[in-house]
């Protein structure tokens, strides 16, 4: 991986896309711009770009976590983020959706502790023991 660049890394993505599930619509395509096409069309299957950008994510990651250099990480390069990006652009376009960011989930409030008062019964002076529920004594 030394020797690896960004240039390695976007010829990569690009043989990915042949093996990819999501149509994306040409500009020239009828339905282009549309989430859910009425009919078929010729437009090429290529990979998601959410599946591009979590592989490139873990690829990253790993290469720091086994000692290489944020720096010098094929995977975080100015050219894999900007195609990234292109990608996010035009799919969001040919889909007609707009990709959000996920808003992160906060975690709930963490709850009060209940209190539960309960009467206790007045004490039984037969018993010799106070405050004892009756049926509750030894020997009962």
């Amino acid at each position: 991986l030394a020797r690896c660049s960004g240039a390695h890394v976007l010829e990569f993505l690009r043989y990915l896309d042949q093996f990819g599930k999501t149509k994306v619509h040409a500009p020239a395509c009828p339905f282009f711009g549309h989430p859910h096409p009425p009919a078929p069309c010729a437009c090429p299957l290529r990979q998601a770009w959410g599946s591009l950008d979590a592989l490139i994510g873990r690829l990253r990651a790993a290469f720091e976590e086994h000692g290489g250099k944020p720096e010098s990480n094929p995977f975080g390069a100015r050219a894999v983020r900007l195609y990234l990006r292109e990608v996010r652009e035009l799919q969001s376009k040919a889909r007609g959706i707009a990709y959000e960011k996920k808003k992160r989930k906060r975690p709930p409030p963490p709850a009060s502790p209940v209190v539960l008062i309960t009467e206790q019964p007045a004490p039984d002076p037969s018993s010799g023991m106070p405050n004892c529920v009756p049926g509750m004594m030894p020997g009962n």
